[in-house]
């Protein structure tokens, strides 16, 4: 897979996030992409900033682990 051919990674603590990744196809529509909504540790807004911190690095270096091109944060917390 070439730099081009990568993916789009989007994450958010739960499903809103979907909102963005609906825009990002429907202005980018032949660009792969790949939503990690982490529902296991939602709600985010409950965590302490450190614990965030540590979920967002943590959802980060999975998708740079599946080789995206870009990673959109899409979690208001």
């Amino acid at each position: 897979m070439t730099d081009n051919d990568s993916a789009i990674g989007v994450f958010d603590s739960g499903i809103g996030g979907l909102t963005v990744l609906h825009e990002i196809i429907s202005v980018l529509p032949k660009e792969n992409t790949i939503y990690l909504g982490d529902t296991a540790r939602a709600p985010y807004g409950t965590k302490s900033p450190d614990t965030v911190l540590r979920y967002s690095f943590e959802n980060c270096e999975f998708l740079v682990e599946k080789r995206v091109k870009l990673v959109v944060v899409a979690c208001n917390t």
